[in-house]
């Protein structure tokens, strides 16, 4: 029986380390997993927002209509159904706010940092992936992430099965024996 396991948290807040960590950690007890990120789903064409800070118009990619939930569903149903996999790892800022993957979830989790330690991990992911300055980085995160992040996946929460507290790390090991719970 496949197991679905939906991941979420702020920007920042390690839920890709902690899929990418939980999928090895499975793996290492010769399990099949299979890890999909929202990130491999954003729509050609994002949403806007008007900033509440300045006025000004963004893209948007923290609104759960930036990722194709269609496709990204769809996907994770088509690997659960497949017979190929005994766990699929899903994570993403608004995993959780997706109803089509909650119902296919087998445990919700929540992912957890400090606004400061996410802010700083942001700032150093994005310098290193795409370039941006800390400046660029800051001010898209004071100006449109934190009032996305606000809205939708701080909320969304509190339909979690578990959280991970990921202000320093996290222990896989403890955390996988506090899943499996969730599938007894």
């Amino acid at each position: 029986m496949t197991r679905v396991i939906l991941i979420s948290g702020a920007s920042g807040s390690g839920k890709t380390t902690f899929a990418d960590s939980l999928a090895e950690h499975y793996r290492s007890g010769g399990f099949r997993v299979a890890v999909f990120s929202s990130d491999a789903f954003f729509r050609d064409t994002l949403p806007k927002m008007i900033s509440p800070a300045d006025g000004r118009e963004y893209p948007d990619w923290n609104h759960p209509t930036s990722a194709d939930t269609v496709r990204f569903a769809e996907t994770v149903e088509t690997a659960k159904s497949s017979g190929e996999y005994d766990y699929v790892i899903s994570e993403g800022v608004n995993v959780l706010c997706y109803g089509e993957l909650l119902a296919l979830a087998d445990v919700k989790i929540f992912v957890d940092a400090s606004p400061e330690m996410r802010l700083y991990r942001r700032i150093v992911r994005n310098m290193k992936l795409m370039g941006l300055s800390a400046e660029e980085i800051g001010e898209y995160y004071l100006k449109c992430a934190r009032y996305r992040e606000a809205e939708f996946c701080l909320p969304s929460s509190s339909v979690a099965d578990m959280r991970v507290d990921n202000e320093w790390g996290f222990d896989v090991e403890k955390e996988s024996f506090k899943i499996e719970k969730h599938f007894n």
